[in-house]
């Protein structure tokens, strides 16, 4: 019986370390010698990494239905083209005892377009999307960024409600995704 057990636990780890193989390991054939990589790296505004706090959006002492309302730059600052897209987004609350929920929406912008009140200019960054929390998921497609170019999206954030305290204070976070490019 024992042997038994130890022979099914020992398949079972054999199988699972063979399954996760092809998570950690890629290759390919090329009949070039020259192999070329590259740093990959999206900025977002003035930050680096893939959460950006957009000061632009805070919210402190507004009512609701109130909106805000900020461009945000979006940087292709590595050596490979790249492509990017929102993953996640939503307010972090720093009053104790309160919590928003917001709207956010976002488009990207033509160049010279300016971002305020009223339509948001240019198609659609991502769905528009109700959130009470930081890390609400975001539907948002694909966009292609070259070596060294820029995009620039207005951002939009209305004020649906407070609950707590009565009065809240907030910043709102967005989570970038970015991949390579294959060309």
């Amino acid at each position: 019986m024992v042997v038994t057990v130890l022979s099914a636990v020992a398949a079972l780890s054999l199988a699972a370390v063979r399954s996760t193989d092809a998570l950690w390991t890629d290759n390919a054939s090329t009949d070039s010698a020259t192999v070329t990589t590259g740093q990959l790296k999206l900025l977002a505004g003035s930050g680096s990494g893939s959460i950006y706090q957009f000061a632009g959006l805070n919210g402190a002492g507004i009512l609701p239905g109130d909106q805000r309302q900020a461009p945000l730059a979006i940087t292709n600052g590595g050596s490979t083209p790249l492509r990017y897209r929102l993953n996640a987004a939503g307010p972090q609350v720093s009053t104790p005892g309160s919590g928003v929920t917001l709207s956010l929406s976002g488009t990207v912008m033509a160049v010279g377009s300016t971002c305020g009140i009223g339509t948001l200019p240019g198609a659609a960054a991502f769905t528009t999307f109700t959130t009470s929390a930081s890390g609400t998921a975001a539907s948002s497609p694909w966009r292609s960024l070259a070596e060294g170019a820029t995009e620039t999206w207005c951002m939009r954030s209305t004020l649906q409600s407070v609950t707590g305290t009565g009065s809240a204070t907030y910043t709102v976070l967005f989570a970038f995704g970015s991949e390579q490019r294959r060309t």
